[in-house]
């Protein structure tokens, strides 16, 4: 197991998910977090900076990954998040250069099960598949997963944090 994040680093570099909803009140007070659509929509831009609502001018929020998956059976999500997905999270990282963080809002940590003697993020599907495991962290961080480090704030753990995929 990778050590716990326990600063704010990931507010400003990498790619995180965030389910933890009093900390994303906080980040979203006064901005917003965008669509996966719009997220979809600026890759096809070219990464636009000027229109990108950045939180704190280095955090890009991102809703909705959650409830695509859900709409998908397990074996397509996962396909899905390792083919489409994780191309886009990819190509945001090279062109932010290590400037800005990019952080998926998801729904409920229970969703989410961790594998501590592999240090993998399983997720566990709704709907048709209920209960199924796909591979979630290997789609979002691909072979980067075993760096993955668990954030924790006022002793919750809040999410899932990695640096940079190599």
């Amino acid at each position: 197991m990778n050590p716990i994040l326990l600063d704010d680093v990931w507010q400003r570099k990498g790619i995180s998910v965030i389910w933890d909803n009093p900390v994303l009140a906080k980040l979203v007070k006064d901005n917003r977090a965008i669509s996966l659509r719009e997220f979809f929509s600026y890759y096809e831009n070219s990464w636009p900076d000027d229109e990108m609502p950045f939180i704190n001018n280095d955090l890009l929020l991102v809703a909705g990954l959650d409830a695509a998956l859900d709409t998908l059976e397990a074996q397509n999500a996962e396909e899905w998040v390792t083919q489409e997905v994780y191309k886009r999270i990819y190509d945001f990282q090279n062109w932010a250069e290590g400037q800005y963080a990019l952080v998926f809002w998801m729904s409920k940590q229970d969703r989410w099960k961790e594998h501590l003697e592999n240090n993998r993020y399983t997720w566990l599907c709704d709907g048709k598949d209920r209960g199924k495991e796909i591979e979630l962290g290997s789609g979002i961080w691909n072979g980067a997963q075993l760096s993955v480090r668990r954030i924790e704030s006022d002793g919750r753990w809040i999410g899932l944090f990695l640096d940079r995929i190599s």
